[in-house]
Order: structure tokens, then C-alpha cells, then sequence
């Protein structure tokens, strides 16, 4: 009878912000790889495919978070799991992988940061690049430095993968504790994972490698990902939510006709098709929410 842990690899992907990655290692390995979407008809060689209802629709990236931080209600029927970042490629067999990571007694195990010496390097670096609402991100600071200042000190953690014995009391403690901050301050995952862990007492193994590149991995590999997508951008906590709703049944429309385009072999604007809507007499006048995505987009940088 074999009593070996079941494990599994999975990602999550919500908001229809970028397409899912291949993975070449799942054709050879023993694992299963499970994403958990919203993307309704999306299908990826090697993966099984989980629609998901995210828990806030207007707020995707916590939605993933959330997901992200939670294998152990997801996963009920294995023991332990790798997260992987959807811009993340697995390169070698997840199985070896995970050995080598969590040992025989880690519970959890995720790479340290290998280009940020401190989590205070890291809230600067999320307010340089303006990847969350600045105000909230700045009150998170300040809270860690009245609360737990040793914490902004320590070496930050890359939650590109997380490897975990997830039914570990210890380790669903801990994701409850980060969930907390991820709701309560900055979507930035990296910036309360040192904290959660101490706080829940989990003693995470941290691993030493190069996040860009290892002998496990490559990151980042990203196709038609677009950070300034609504409602990704910071900006989009501060449209009312009706706006919210028409622009994500704009965008869903626009996929749909493309996709109908695609199916039909037709090409956009050719002989025998009609026009879009307005062509040949006035370009469309720019929404509120087009002139907030062109803002946003004039200051992003590279991330």
C-alpha cells in the first residue's frame, strides 16, 4: 500500500490579466498541475482546469491572493503542494523539487529575495514603482514600525513559489494570519509574509537561489500580460463600481467578437464583414476609464 504523500502543483489565474503558461515538466512528471481560474473555456496542455468564483469580483488581485494562500481548503485530497506564479516555468521534476525544499520536517519553504536585502527595501520599491495604492502601503509601514520594527529588517521572502505541507496546523495559522494583512493593508503579498509567519509562529525554511533563473525554474515568462489592465491598475479601487460593471462587460465583449472573428476565419474590417461600431466616421471618443488606464500606463515602468 503506498503511503507517500500525495503532491500537486498549482497556480492560480483570475481576471483574465494574462494567458496561462505552459508547463513542458508536467508531460514527465508524476504530479498533478491544477489551475484555478474564472476564465470560463480556458484549457492549457498539462493542466487540469478549476473554475473558481472569486471572492471579490471587482478585486482580482486579492481574489488571487486569497486562492494563492489557502491550498489547504483548495487541495482537501493532498498533503502537500508547490505554488507557482503563473510567469513562472518549471524547468525539472516538481517532485525533486519539493524533496529537496521541504526535507523530512519542513513545513513550509519558500526562495528568499535574491535582489532585496530587507523588507523596508521592499515597501520602497512598491512605492517607487507605484504597484499599490501609495496611502495604504505607507500605513502598513508605519504600522510595522510602531508594532514589529525587527520585522522590516529582516531578509524578504520571493513568493514566486511556496512550497508546503498545507494541512500543517502551523502553516494554515500562518496563511490566515497573511491572508489578514493582504485584506487589511497592501495586495503585496511580500510585504507581510515575514510577519504572518512569526505571528502564527511557522518557522519557514528559506531557500537560497536566484530568482530568475535555477535548475527548477525560469521567471518571468509572461505573453499578453499588461499590468495597466483594469482593473488591475491601483487606480481601479477608485472608480464607482457600476463604472466597474460596464467596463468589464465592455472588455468581455470585445473578447467575445473577437473570439466569433477568430472561429468564423474572418478578419476585422474585411470585405463581406461589417465595420466596428463608428469606423469610417469618428474614431470613439476615449472613456473616463480609457483616460485613467493612458495615465496610469504614461508613468509604469517595467516591472
Amino acid at each position: 500500500m503506498d503511503t507517500a504523500p500525495r503532491a500537486c502543483v498549482y497556480t492560480c489565474l483570475l481576471g483574465e490579466y494574462e494567458q496561462l503558461n505552459l508547463q513542458p515538466a508536467a508531460a514527465t512528471s508524476g504530479l498533478d498541475f491544477i489551475c484555478f481560474t474564472d476564465m470560463p473555456g480556458l484549457v492549457g496542455t498539462g493542466w487540469r482546469v478549476v473554475q473558481v468564483t472569486p471572492a471579490f469580483p471587482f478585486d482580482p488581485v486579492r481574489s488571487q491572493r486569497l486562492l494563492k494562500m489557502s491550498p489547504h481548503d483548495l487541495l482537501p485530497d493532498y498533503d502537500v503542494s508547490l505554488y507557482i506564479d503563473n510567469s513562472v516555468v518549471l524547468t525539472a521534476d516538481p517532485a525533486a523539487l519539493i524533496a529537496e525544499w521541504l526535507g523530512a520536517d519542513a513545513a513550509m519553504a519558500v526562495p528568499g529575495h535574491s535582489f532585496r536585502e530587507s523588507v523596508a527595501d521592499e515597501f520602497m520599491e512598491v512605492l517607487r514603482l507605484g504597484l499599490d495604492d501609495g496611502w495604504r502601503v505607507i500605513e502598513q509601514l508605519q504600522h510595522y514600525r510602531m508594532s514589529h520594527p525587527e520585522v522590516l529588517s529582516e531578509p524578504p521572502y520571493w513568493s514566486g513559489m511556496i512550497a508546503r505541507r498545507h494541512h500543517a496546523p502551523s502553516v494554515v495559522a500562518a496563511m490566515g494570519r497573511w491572508q489578514a494583512h493582504v485584506l487589511r493593508y497592501s495586495r503585496r503579498d511580500q510585504l507581510s509574509l515575514n510577519l504572518a509567519a512569526q505571528q502564527a509562529g511557522l518557522a519557514v525554511r528559506r531557500i537560497s537561489l536566484d530568482n530568475h533563473a535555477s535548475a527548477f525554474h525560469r521567471w518571468p515568462v509572461t505573453s499578453g500580460r499588461d499590468r495597466a489592465t483594469f482593473p488591475f491598475a491601483p487606480f481601479s479601487t477608485l472608480v464607482p463600481p457600476e463604472m466597474q460593471a460596464r467596463e468589464r462587460a465592455r472588455r468581455r465583449a470585445e473578447q467575445d467578437e473577437a473570439a466569433a472573428v477568430v472561429k468564423a476565419g474572418e478578419t476585422p474590417g474585411a470585405a463581406g464583414t461589417a465595420p466596428p461600431d463608428g469606423a469610417g466616421a469618428a474614431e470613439r471618443a476615449p472613456s473616463l476609464l480609457d483616460r485613467l488606464r493612458a495615465g496610469w500606463r504614461s508613468g509604469l515602468r517595467d516591472k
